[in-house]
């Protein structure tokens, strides 16, 4: 009877739990909850992601702002309750050096961008998918991230700050060998396991870097909830 009533309060759980606005609801290796909450849709994106989005008479009107979410998406691989993965930062957007367009716009590769609210591209192998594959594992996931040498190892001025980003867009790993690494395990030129590439527009480049002094930087990344991040999202 007690081993009946375990399972039958398990079941009740698994039932009852729904995913939140905006949350992954489905995709390969995806083990949370594939129903969503209120009237919204789980729509697929690819076979590695599926998302709840506004359904018929749902919704607000495309735009969300985030101070709370239902649950934390773990791309596989990332440690979310250990220390975190190494990372390097750089930052991209309106008037780099590599002249980008402003990097708030709705074509980055999860379809939407944040105002406010800090925003980065992050390495292919953590975005978990590729070019022209749209939405990966990693978008709308939260990453606290911090600050602690130049890519020479030495200790910057601002080290220990940290910032909460949302990722909405990709780093591909061709033609870029920051964010080339082969599987979370594997490294870049300057020992990361990851590459977050801030995008400028959204604030994120210049509350991370600081007085810093240093456009690339090396540090952690740890995933924590997205009720630490503030902003909205637009689509």
């Amino acid at each position: 009877m007690k081993a009946y009533l375990l399972a039958s309060l398990s079941l009740a759980g698994a039932v009852y739990a729904q995913a939140g606005n905006y949350q992954q609801c489905g995709g390969i290796g995806f083990t949370g909850p594939t129903s969503c909450s209120g009237g919204w849709t789980c729509t697929y994106s690819n076979a590695y992601y599926s998302q709840c989005l506004p359904g018929s008479g749902g919704g607000n009107g495309g735009t969300k702002t985030t101070t709370s979410a239902a649950r934390t998406t773990t791309p596989a691989g990332n440690n979310g309750g250990g220390g975190g993965l190494k990372a390097s930062f750089t930052h991209y957007g309106a008037g780099d050096s590599f002249g980008s367009p402003n990097c708030q716009t709705k074509t980055s590769a999860c379809g939407f961008y944040t105002s406010p609210g800090y925003a980065a591209a992050v390495s292919q192998n953590l975005y978990g998918a590729g070019p022209g594959q749209g939405a990966g594992p990693a978008c709308n996931t939260c990453y606290k991230i911090t600050i602690q040498t130049d890519q020479n190892g030495r200790a910057v001025s601002n080290a220990g700050n940290s910032i909460v980003v949302m990722v909405n867009n990709l780093c591909p790993a061709q033609g870029n060998p920051l964010c080339s690494q082969n599987g979370l395990s594997g490294t870049n030129q300057y020992g990361a396991n990851v590459n977050f590439d801030l995008c400028s527009d959204s604030g994120a480049s210049s509350a991370f870097f600081g007085n810093s002094g240093v456009g690339l930087a090396l540090g952690t990344a740890q995933q924590v909830s997205c009720s630490q991040w503030s902003g909205t999202i637009i689509r």
